[in-house]
C-alpha cells in the first residue's frame, strides 16, 4: 500500500480534520491506516515534554499505539515555520530521521496518512521545504483547500508546484464548504479547480468543531469519495504488473538484450523513481547503480529540472532549427561554451551520443574537402572503442562483439592498439612499460598522418570495452601528435562528460582541448535525449561561403535543439552550480576508491578500474593467470541479478561490473550500494 501526504494551500485550512476523517472512515471500512505528522510547531509543554496536539489527535482517531517519536519525530514549541523554530530550539529537522520513521510505520500498516505543516513551500531548513519531504517519502499528495473566494488560485498554484517537483497529486478536498452558506465562489470552486488542474475533486467537507470519530466518519461517508481515496492508496496491483510484463515480452524489442533469454526470465518494469532510487511495478525499490545507463546526474525527479521542463511546456514545445533559432537552444549554447575547454566556441545539436560523434566525423571529413585537401579522408581510432550505433560511429568503434556483423557496411579506419593496463596487448606492465601503447599511435601518425582527417578517442576511460583506463599522459600525447600533424582531435565525452571523472569534462584532467567534442547522456541530467558537438571557429569558418558553393553542413535532425530538452539541460547545469556538485563529489570519489580497493581481497576480482565516479570491476576465474570466465557462464549477469535481489540495479559488460551511480547519490546510499556489490560478488563467485 502507498502513503497519502495531506498538504494544504496554506496553514489553517483544516488538514488535520480532513486527515482524521480519511483515517477514521477507512479504518471503519476495515483498512489498517497508520498516521504521521512529521513536523509540528506551536506544541505546548505538558509534564516536561512537548505535546503535538495535531499528531496526538490523529493517533487517537486512528486508535494506533505507535510511539509518538515515530508519529511526530520533530515537535517544536515555537509557533513559527519549522525552519525558524528548529534553530531557536537547537534541534534541526533531519529528513533521514523522518524517512526512517516513515518506513517503519509503512511496514506496520496497510496504508499511511501523513499530514504536512502548512503549505508545500513551508521551509524545513535552509535547503528543504515540505515539498522536498513529500518527494523524499515518495508519497502521493492530497491538497486540502478552504472553500472560499481565492481558493482556485491557491489550489492551482499548489498543484502546479507539486507536479513541477514530480509529485503525483491524487485528489483535492475542499474544506469548510458550508461555512459561507451558498456563496457563489463555494458553488463553483470544485468545477473550476478540476478544470484547471485535471485533478479529481474528492469532495467538499463540512465545517466541524472538535469532531469525534463517529462525527468524522459520518461526514466523510456523506461528502467524500471514499472509494477513490481507498484506490489512491493502492500501488500497482500484481495483476496489472503481470499484464505489463506479458505485454513487454509480446511487443517490445530491448536494446543490447538477448530476447530469447529475456522472454524466459522475470522482467523488471520500472514505474517510478526518486533521487537515486528506482521503483518497479510491484513496489520493489532499487538503488540506481548505473545511473540508468550512465545518464542520470542529480538524481531522478530533481525539482529544479522538473520546474524547468514544466515552465518550458507553457512556452514552446518545439520549433525547427533549420534556419530558425529558439530561446532555450541559444541560452544552452552560451552555457556550454562557457564551461567547455577554451576554444570550443560553436555548438551543433543532435539527439544522442551516436549522432553527436557522427556529426563530428562528417564535419571533419567535409572540412578537409572544402579546404582543397582531398587526401585527408581517413580516421584513426582505438581498438576496444565504442562511439555509438550509427554506421559512422560504428566504423570508428572497435568492439567485435557489437560491430563485427556490420563490417561490410563500414568504412575503414586506422586501428590503433588501445591501452589496457590489466591485459596489456604488448605484454608489458604499467608503469615500467613507459606507456609503450603510445608507440602504435605514434606509428600510425608517422605513416599516415597526412591522410588523417581526425583521431577519435574516449578520454581517460573506454567505457563499453569494459572500463579500460588510459595511463596518465596518453591523452596529452595524442593531442601533441594531432597538433604536429594537423589532425583534428575528436573527443567522445558522451559517457565521461558532466562530472563523471570529477571534472566537468574528462579532458580537463590532462589540460587537453579537442578540436571537436561530443556530449550527450548527462547533458540534460538524464531527463531527455539531447546531444551536442562542440567545435572551434576554425572548423565553423571552413563551412562559410556563398550559397551556390554548397559548403553548407547538410546534416541535422527534426528535433535538433528541442527547447524542452534544452531547458532541462540549462537547469541541470544550474544545479551543478547551486549544489556545488563537483565539490561535493570529491569525498564520494575517495570513498568509492577505498571500497573498490577492498574488493581486491575477493579471490575472483581480478582488477578494479576507476576514473572519478566511473568504475569497472573485472571478475576472473583465476586471478593469478587472469583467466576469464567464459561468456556462456554469464558471471557478470548473475552478479547483477543477485544485486537486484538485494536492492540495487547494475549492468555488466561481459565479466566487468560497471558501477556508475548518480553524482548526487547520498553517502549512505553509496555505502549501501557498495555493500550490495560486495555481497553479490561473494554470493556468485564464492567468499574468500
Amino acid at each position: 500500500m502507498r502513503a497519502l501526504f495531506v498538504t494544504g494551500t496554506d496553514t489553517g485550512v483544516g488538514k488535520t480534520t480532513v486527515s482524521g476523517a480519511i483515517v477514521a472512515a477507512l479504518r471503519a471500512r476495515g483498512l489498517d491506516v497508520g498516521v504521521m505528522k512529521p513536523v509540528e510547531t506551536g506544541c505546548p509543554l505538558r509534564h516536561g515534554k512537548l505535546h503535538p496536539p495535531d499528531a496526538h489527535h490523529l493517533r487517537a482517531i486512528a486508535g494506533v499505539l505507535d510511539d509518538m517519536s515515530l508519529v511526530c519525530p520533530f515537535p517544536y514549541e515555537s509557533p513559527v515555520a519549522p525552519a525558524v523554530a528548529a534553530p531557536l530550539e537547537g534541534i534541526p529537522v533531519d529528513l533521514d530521521v523522518i524517512e526512517g520513521a516513515f518506513r517503519t510505520l509503512e511496514g506496520r500498516h496497510e496504508a499511511l496518512v501523513v499530514e504536512g505543516a502548512g503549505g508545500v513551500m513551508v521551509p524545513l531548513d535552509d535547503r528543504h521545504t515540505i515539498l522536498d519531504l513529500i518527494r523524499r517519502l515518495g508519497a502521493s499528495a492530497v491538497v486540502v483547500a478552504r472553500a472560499e473566494l481565492g481558493t482556485i488560485n491557491h489550489t492551482v498554484l499548489t498543484v502546479n508546484a507539486l507536479r513541477s517537483a514530480g509529485v503525483p497529486v491524487a485528489g483535492v478536498i475542499l474544506n469548510h464548504s458550508d461555512a459561507l452558506g451558498s456563496d457563489a465562489s463555494v458553488e463553483t470552486n470544485a468545477a473550476q479547480i478540476a478544470h484547471w488542474t485535471g485533478v479529481p475533486i474528492w469532495g467538499s467537507f463540512p465545517h466541524l468543531l472538535a469532531p469525534d470519530p463517529a462525527t468524522l466518519i459520518a461526514a466523510a461517508e456523506g461528502t467524500l469519495d471514499l472509494e477513490a481515496i481507498a484506490r489512491a492508496f493502492e500501488g500497482p496491483s500484481d495483476q496489472r504488473a503481470e499484464a505489463l510484463e506479458a505485454l513487454d515480452k509480446r511487443l517490445l524489442w530491448h536494446p543490447f538484450t538477448q530476447m530469447a533469454d529475456f522472454e524466459q526470465e522475470p522482467a523488471v518494469i520500472i514505474a517510478e523513481a526518486d533521487g537515486s532510487t528506482l521503483v518497479d511495478t510491484y513496489g520493489q525499490r532499487y538503488l540506481d547503480g548505473h545511473s540508468s545507463l550512465w545518464v542520470n546526474i542529480h538524481g531522478h525527479r530533481h525539482p529544479a529540472i522538473n520546474r524547468a521542463i514544466s515552465d518550458q511546456l507553457t512556452r514552446l514545445d518545439h520549433s525547427t532549427m533549420l534556419g530558425l533559432g529558439n530561446v532555450r537552444a541559444i541560452e544552452l549554447a552560451e552555457r556550454l561554451v562557457a564551461i567547455a575547454p577554451p576554444g570550443l566556441t560553436r555548438v551543433f545539436y543532435s539527439d544522442n551520443g551516436s549522432t553527436a560523434v557522427e556529426a563530428a566525423l562528417k564535419m571533419a571529413f567535409q572540412y578537409w574537402r572544402q579546404q582543397g585537401n582531398s587526401k585527408r579522408t581517413r580516421f584513426a581510432a582505438l581498438g576496444g572503442a565504442y562511439h555509438g550505433d550509427t554506421l559512422g560511429s560504428v566504423s570508428v568503434g572497435g568492439i567485435d562483439t557489437f560491430h563485427q556483423a556490420f563490417k561490410p557496411l563500414l568504412f575503414e579506419v586506422e586501428r590503433v592498439v588501445g591501452p589496457d593496463c590489466y591485459r596489456c596487448p604488448l605484454g608489458k606492465t604499467y608503469p615500467s612499460c613507459e606507456t609503450a601503447c603510445l608507440g602504435d599511435l605514434e606509428r600510425v601518425f608517422a605513416e599516415r598522418g597526412d591522410e588523417l582527417a581526425g583521431l577519435v578517442l574516449e578520454p581517460l576511460i573506454q567505457g563499453a570495452s569494459g572500463m579500460k583506463a588510459m595511463p596518465p599522459g596518453y591523452l596529452k600525447r595524442a593531442r601533441e601528435l594531432c597538433d604536429r600533424h594537423d589532425v583534428f582531435l575528436i573527443l567522445d565525452e558522451v559517457a565521461t562528460g558532466f562530472g563523471r571523472t570529477g571534472r566537468m569534462f574528462a579532458c580537463e584532467n590532462e589540460g587537453v582541448v579537442p578540436d571537436m567534442m561530443a556530449v550527450a547522456k548527462g547533458l540534460t541530467g538524464g531527463y531527455l535525449p539531447l546531444a551536442a558537438t562542440l567545435t572551434t571557429d576554425r572548423v565553423y569558418e571552413g563551412f562559410l561561403g556563398s550559397y551556390n558553393e554548397l559548403k553548407t553542413f547538410f546534416h541535422g535532425h527534426s528535433y535538433t535543439g528541442n527547447p524542452i530538452a534544452c531547458a532541462a539541460a540549462i537547469a541541470s547545469l544550474q544545479v551543478f552550480e547551486d549544489e556545488r556538485t563537483l565539490e561535493r563529489l570529491a569525498p564520494k570519489i575517495a570513498y568509492l576508491e577505498k571500497r573498490l580497493n577492498g574488493l581486491l581481497s575477493l579471490p575472483h576480482v581480478g582488477d578494479v578500474r576507476q576514473r572519478g565516479f566511473i568504475a569497472g570491476i573485472e571478475l576472473v576465474r583465476d586471478r593469478a593467470t587472469k583467466e576469464p570466465y567464459d561468456w556462456s557462464e554469464k558471471i557478470g549477469l548473475k552478479v547483477c541479478q543477485e544485486a537486484r535481489e538485494r536492492g540495487a540495479m547494475l549492468r555488466p559488460i561481459g565479466n566487468v561490473l560497471v558501477v556508475m551511480p548518480p553524482l548526487a547519490i547520498a553517502d549512505d546510499d553509496l555505502a549501501k550500494l557498495m555493500d550490495i556489490v560486495t555481497e553479490s560478488i561473494e554470493a556468485v563467485t564464492g567468499r574468500p
